[in-house]
């Protein structure tokens, strides 16, 4: 399994520029992976304060400060190839915590009443197909992918730990909690047809995240398992909307994620009916 110091590792070119040349991808396509790219930015952000991108060259990232304040922090991070835009990321901090008395003040989704994996009772299995090429992520599922051909709600529950145990920073931590987040989404957003993603079948032309939002809410130790519970809300016009709520082993709301992803299904080919 990749190491995810290096996986997620950034060389500074200049003061707003960075680089990474260790873009992860399916061996089945050039692309690299978009949680790889939203975490080397956020991590481009953290150390100041969508075209295709090719896995097998070198992206840059450039950050661009957006002066909003003393207690709001936000930077622009452009990636890079060959002088080439491929990706921009906005990333907001808060620069000053909340003062004491507004603490007490809170509430969350709560977390779904289901099993941690390894529990005597849980209904999830380590994926034994994953992601390929080393992929740096431990991934829990209740369905192989050979299961996805059956149609099914558009919803989904993974739990989702990174192997690696040693001891990262707080800000790290979020780029590795950035990286889960597009884990396995986009086959939600054409689950109710019956389609799997692993091989993909000749008519899904193409199925990529077009863009992503990130709510971090709480911090996290990914070395401990997060479950990702996330649905479709929408499919059309080639366009589904994916929403996903992020918890802690200790049943915490850590983030909130909506992405963007554009499918392209074989116009020429009879679907089943969706199963809502």
């Amino acid at each position: 399994m990749l190491d995810i110091n290096e996986f997620l590792g950034l060389e500074r070119v200049d003061e707003w520029t960075f680089s990474s040349s260790q873009l992860w991808g399916a061996p089945a396509t050039v692309n690299a992976f978009g949680g790889q790219l939203v975490a080397l930015s956020l991590g481009a952000a953290f150390k100041t304060f969508m075209d295709c991108v090719d896995k097998t060259r070198t992206a840059t990232f450039k950050v661009q400060d957006n002066a909003l304040g003393s207690r709001i922090v936000s930077r622009t991070v452009q990636c890079f190839q060959d002088e080439r835009l491929a990706m921009q990321t906005v990333c907001s901090f808060i620069a000053q915590k909340a003062q004491d008395f507004q603490a007490q003040f809170k509430h969350q989704t709560p977390m779904p009443e289901i099993e941690q994996p390894g529990a005597g009772n849980s209904a999830f299995m380590l994926d034994p197909q994953g992601y390929p090429n080393e992929f740096p992520v431990k991934i829990w599922v209740t369905e192989l992918d050979s299961d996805l051909v059956t149609p099914a709600p558009a919803k989904q529950r993974i739990w989702l730990e990174s192997p690696d145990k040693r001891t990262h920073s707080e800000q790290f931590q979020q780029c590795i909690l950035a990286l889960f987040t597009d884990v396995h989404f986009t086959r939600v957003i054409v689950r109710p047809f019956g389609i799997r993603m692993a091989p993909p079948p000749r008519h899904l032309r193409k199925i990529v995240s077009i863009d992503h939002h990130i709510w971090f809410h709480q911090s996290v130790d990914p070395r401990r398992p997060i479950l990702v519970d996330t649905e479709c809300k929408q499919l059309g016009a080639g366009r589904g909307v994916v929403q996903s709520e992020m918890y802690a082993h200790d049943r915490r709301l850590v983030a909130t994620v909506v992405q963007e992803g554009r499918v392209e299904i074989d116009p020429h080919v009879r679907l089943p009916s969706p199963k809502l």
